[in-house]
């Protein structure tokens, strides 16, 4: 995934952007993860977050090793959330009732950086195969900071259930 944005399916920076997240997900405090949307289409989502203290996914300090896939997972859901406002011409999504999405599995996924509360995060996930109703994402998690290069933290595949996109089950 490391290409350029157009390349990865994000479109360039819109005035809109960034968005909050929550309109676009089904989570709510404190299991709503991540602050803020910066990029989003049908196929691909970059969102941040601000591990500030306190923040559900840290322990002791530090973002427990499964929280890097909830931040993916619902990086994940935001994209889908945002394609799902969009299509109702809804991009600010106030008028959206995200649908229900479910992280199936975690492939591949490596933890090579231990992120910190105080550290900003920047999760890129990409839309690699779609069938049934079950996704297939690739995802990227960095540290990012004003003074230093981003650091790739964690790289991995999931695999999301959209029940809605399952053909026989009813939407809603």
């Amino acid at each position: 995934m490391n290409q350029d944005p157009e390349q990865r399916g994000l479109p360039e920076k819109a005035d809109a952007f960034p968005l909050p997240i929550g309109p676009f997900l089904p989570h709510a405090p404190p299991m709503l993860c991540l602050d803020s949307l910066l990029r989003a289409s049908e196929s691909a989502a970059e969102a941040e977050v601000v591990l500030g203290p306190g923040h559900i996914l840290l322990h002791e300090g530090l973002l427990c090793g499964a929280g890097y896939a909830e931040l993916a997972a619902q990086t994940a859901g935001a994209m889908k959330g945002y394609a799902e406002s969009r299509a109702k011409g809804d991009t600010g999504g106030s008028q959206t009732s995200p649908g229900l999405g479910f992280l199936a599995a975690v492939q591949d996924f490596s933890v090579m950086g231990e992120a910190r509360a105080g550290d900003t995060l920047r999760i890129r996930v990409g839309l690699r195969a779609e069938a049934a109703g079950v996704r297939l994402l690739e995802a990227e998690i960095y540290r990012v900071r004003d003074d230093a290069p981003s650091e790739i933290l964690a790289c991995g595949k999931l695999k999301v259930v959209v029940p809605e996109d399952i053909p026989g089950i009813p939407a809603g």
